[in-house]
């Protein structure tokens, strides 16, 4: 295929007015897809009248913007199990029309469910080519009954699977998704904004003092983060280390007891005074609390493709973070930081002691490998791209012989 494809992207996570953080990696990719092909987005916005109307900003026209409002029936809270159902719904008109335009080549969801599931569910019924490309949040959905057979049928039944991680494409094989039809392509890295800057200079824009030790770590508030295991390693770290701050640098999200708890357990252990609760920030901020670091810490239970730590690392900045997701792919041990298990706090305390303890890390030599391993956001484009090509190609042999490339219908 000569010509520039014409993609439709469906995403629910996508920078909005209220969180312009939220989906940030998977714009970057839709935005240097849009160098290379004809792409439109559909972002479906959940809604339910009366307990959650959909959102002001929803609700304001989106002609000018590539992304588009799909408003989005659902029951909030309850029967998860059809909330590929409600997605599809929401999307089922707007594709139908560009399909009868002749406006798409094919569907390209984010996140296996509901995205991924409703979006296949559209594809089967319009017999448009569908990719998924699974993020992380697929590992919580493979456990859940009822969800995690939906899952694994979308999957088998797209052309094509992405994966960001290699840890994720393992899980998603051995639930039972064929090897081959899935590729693992990590996220990038923004380098014209993260890359390394003065850490003095950072320090005295964020009004710290200079004889601070800081631990910065970026995710939003939520307990698969696992914030209050670095919250603790602070407090075991307080008598060798009384000048150690550590600043959370994330907002509130659909848990919104955790960040009450997070405070909570901060005072109870006596160091409030040590944890600073930066808040959601924007990412040019973000760049400065990482600047200002001495080391970036990590410790969720649960990741894909992390940008928080490819991010720390084009910084310069040496990482701590838990072996979850691909994190040990990109974290060797004491060349930019160490790698602990997962779910085993009493481990991060000394991970951190020993990073904060060493005065010979070389973040220009950190920088410069991470930003060769993963490069940016178009080398991301240029692999999904031919992916696509390689995976349509693929469906159309197997059509010229009368095969068929979807599975059972989700």
């Amino acid at each position: 295929m000569t010509r520039r494809l014409r993609i439709v992207s469906v995403c629910r996570v996508l920078p909005t007015v209220s969180d312009p953080t939220a989906g940030q990696f998977v714009r970057n990719r839709l935005s240097a897809l849009r160098e290379k092909a004809d792409l439109h987005a559909l972002q479906p916005v959940p809604f339910c009248p009366v307990v959650r109307p959909l959102p002001e900003w929803a609700r304001a026209p989106a002609s000018a913007s590539w992304v588009e409002i799909a408003p989005m029936f659902y029951l909030p809270g309850v029967l998860k199990r059809f909330d590929g159902q409600w997605l599809a719904r929401s999307i089922m008109g707007r594709i139908a029309e560009r399909q009868r335009a002749g406006e798409i080549d094919l569907i390209d969801a984010h996140f296996g469910y509901p995205d991924g599931v409703g979006a296949v569910a559209v594809a089967q019924r319009l017999h448009i080519p569908a990719f998924v490309t699974i993020r992380g949040v697929e590992v919580d959905w493979l456990r859940r009954q009822g969800v995690r057979e939906q899952l694994v049928a979308a999957l088998n039944a797209a052309a094509g699977c992405i994966s960001v991680s290699h840890s994720l494409r393992d899980a998603v094989v051995a639930a039972g998704v064929p090897a081959e039809k899935l590729v693992v392509i990590p996220n990038a890295i923004d380098s014209a904004r993260f890359q390394p800057g003065d850490q003095a200079s950072a320090r005295r824009r964020l009004g710290l003092a200079d004889d601070v030790r800081l631990v910065v770590t970026v995710g939003h508030l939520l307990k698969v983060k696992r914030h209050d295991e670095l919250i603790r390693a602070v407090s075991a770290l307080k008598p060798s280390l009384p000048n150690l701050v550590l600043a959370i640098v994330g907002g509130a999200s659909h848990e919104p007891y955790e960040p009450e708890r997070l405070l909570a357990l901060a005072r109870e252990l006596g160091v409030a005074d040590q944890v600073r609760f930066v808040g959601r920030v924007p990412q040019d901020q973000v760049v400065e609390w990482l600047r200002a670091a001495d080391v970036f810490a990590l410790a969720s239970e649960r990741e894909g493709c992390c940008n928080a730590v490819l991010e720390a690392l084009a910084v310069g900045v040496p990482v701590v973070a838990t072996a979850a997701g691909d994190n040990a792919h990109f974290v060797a041990g004491g060349s930019n930081g160490y790698i602990v298990p997962v779910a085993q706090p009493d481990d991060i305390a000394p991970a951190l002691n020993a990073a904060l303890g060493r005065s010979d890390w070389n973040r220009a030599a950190i920088a410069a490998e991470i930003g060769q391993r993963v490069g940016g956001w178009e080398r991301v484009a240029r692999s999904v791209l031919d992916f696509f090509h390689e995976r349509l190609s693929y469906g159309a042999r197997l059509a010229s012989t009368g095969s068929r490339v979807l599975a059972k219908p989700v």
